[in-house]
């Protein structure tokens, strides 16, 4: 059997092993992670999803990341505070998405938090969420939050938002509410 072709340096070169990304000989995907400082594959890493901008995908959406979160070993506490965070957010940018928008969701975790980035366009520019109730909720679950709104995009014809929070590993309370951003 001959030699995978070189992959990439996972962590940027932070000693943690190289992942080898490509088809096995049945033809589905694999990859190979070794060496380094000992961490589980599971429990730090990126992925990252693409639906619809409509309702119908919240139940998907939450079964994603409970999923992600599961198997990267956060406690339930932390599980149940990132998909009712996840879940609030996605509703509130599906709720003001344009027309054929898109959710998309990016999970970054590692040893000591994860960090979730979901991004739409919507149709109306500023004030998003940041006085609504559920903002507050949000504000309340999670450690951090950051709102990015961008200028009206006329090829995508609205609004570009990017909602970002964080939520420490295994910790039963998150930061208080007045050290957030």
């Amino acid at each position: 059997m001959s030699e995978p072709p070189q992959g990439e340096e996972a962590g940027g070169g932070r000693g943690r092993g190289t992942v080898f990304r490509g088809p096995r000989g049945d033809g589905k995907a694999w990859t190979r992670a070794e060496g380094g400082n000992g961490r589980s594959p599971s429990r730090s890493g990126p992925v990252a999803l693409r639906v619809r901008a409509d309702a119908g995908q919240l139940e998907m959406l939450r079964a994603i990341a409970e999923t992600i979160m599961l198997t990267a070993d956060f406690t339930i506490d932390v599980v149940i505070d990132v998909r009712v965070a996840l879940d609030q957010v996605a509703t509130t940018l599906i709720a003001a998405a344009v027309p054929s928008a898109a959710l998309e969701c990016e999970f970054h975790f590692d040893e000591e938090r994860v960090r979730i980035r979901v991004t739409s366009v919507i149709g109306a520019g500023g004030g998003l969420i940041e006085h609504s109730f559920g903002w507050h909720f949000v504000e309340a679950l999670t450690d951090s939050i950051i709102v990015d709104s961008a200028n009206f995009d006329t090829v995508r014809r609205g609004y570009p938002v990017t909602v970002e929070f964080t939520r420490k590993r295994g910790e039963d309370q998150p930061a208080e509410p007045s050290s957030k951003r």
